[in-house]
This record gives C-alpha cells, structure tokens and sequence, in this order.
C-alpha cells in the first residue's frame, strides 16, 4: 500500500478487503492502539458491531481478509439436506 493518508487509509483498506468502512475504520483505530500499547476501550472488546470486529482484528494483528471471508456464504449444512 502506498503511503496515504490517515482519513484515507480506511477508505482504501475497505475497498482493498471488501469490508465494510466501519469495519475498516475500527482496524485502522486498533492498529494505532496497539502501536501506541495504549488499553483498548471496553466497548471495542466485547462489541459485535462491525467497527469492534474491525478494531479486534487490528489490536490483535490479524488480517482482515478473514472478515471478507466470513461475510460470505457458507456451504450448505450437511445437516440441513436431512430436512
């Protein structure tokens, strides 16, 4: 990635993954805390909203193409043909 600016850097990462800009937004806000070894805020942590999983997956240095895989649909159930 080239060098770019803060505001931006969300906005290309979201288009670069294919995640949502919340989502992007929280990975860029988690790398930064965990740069700076500052304590991530509660509601980050425990969050299920896009922004937390986003933040989650920057603090704790995973990449989030994981998340771009997790949006998308799963194979059938095996369990589910049963019905």
């Amino acid at each position: 990635m080239a060098v770019v600016a803060f505001k931006e850097k969300s906005q290309v990462l979201a288009e670069e993954t294919g995640c949502s800009l919340a989502c992007a937004q929280g990975y860029v806000d988690g790398e930064t805390f965990r740069k700076r070894r500052k304590v991530p805020p509660v509601h980050a942590v425990i969050g299920i909203d896009d922004y937390s999983m986003g933040f989650r997956a920057g603090y704790f240095d995973r990449p989030l193409s994981a998340y771009a895989l997790a949006d998308s649909p799963a194979a059938p159930s095996p369990v589910a043909a049963l019905y």
